[in-house]
């Protein structure tokens, strides 16, 4: 749906690859809630069509996984509002060897006003194999379609680019022919 785009954000190639995949499982049925959505992997009830794609950053490990999941009737804002719960309930992103070093605290994620008309983000930070590692979240719904954004790396992601991308993503799907 969304494999190569012209317009990419600076610091983003234009040229999608596989989907994203996370850095570990987490424990949490929440925070997995997520990740799966994030990884191409949505709710499937009413699911009409779905993908996800990963687009390389040019920071270390970074990367942005975009994932879309269409839906018949209401199940957009259905499942954008379970996802939001997950989001408020998915506090700390650790799996279950505490001695590999994957831990990812939430904390809040502004991206600005009018960013997003029908969505959520937080931010995921901490270690991720013992390294420093931050996950940006985002999901949103257009139209019948809810989109799936992590922009992640063991530099902390560029709030803006988050931005940046996630307009740019409802933008284009709401120009597709779903």
């Amino acid at each position: 749906m969304l494999r190569d785009m012209e317009d990419m954000p600076a610091g983003f190639s234009d040229r999608g690859r596989e989907r994203w995949h996370p850095p570990f499982t987490p424990v949490s049925k929440s925070c997995r809630t997520l990740f799966d959505l994030l990884s191409g992997r949505p709710p499937k009830e009413e699911l009409t069509a779905s993908g996800a794609v990963t687009y390389q950053g040019d920071g270390i490990g970074q990367l942005a996984g975009v994932s879309l999941a269409v839906y018949q009737g209401d199940g957009a804002q259905r499942h954008l509002k379970g996802m939001r719960t997950a989001m408020e309930q998915c506090v700390t992103a650790a799996d279950q060897s505490p001695d590999r070093g994957n831990q990812l605290s939430a904390t809040a994620l502004d991206l600005g006003k009018g960013t997003l008309a029908d969505g959520a983000a937080r931010r995921l930070s901490g270690k991720v194999a013992g390294y420093p590692y931050e996950m940006q979240l985002v999901v949103a719904r257009q139209g019948h379609t809810l989109v799936g954004l992590v922009n992640a790396g063991m530099r902390a992601p560029d709030v803006r680019r988050t931005t940046e991308l996630a307009k740019l993503l409802t933008a284009k799907v709401g120009t597709l022919d779903l």
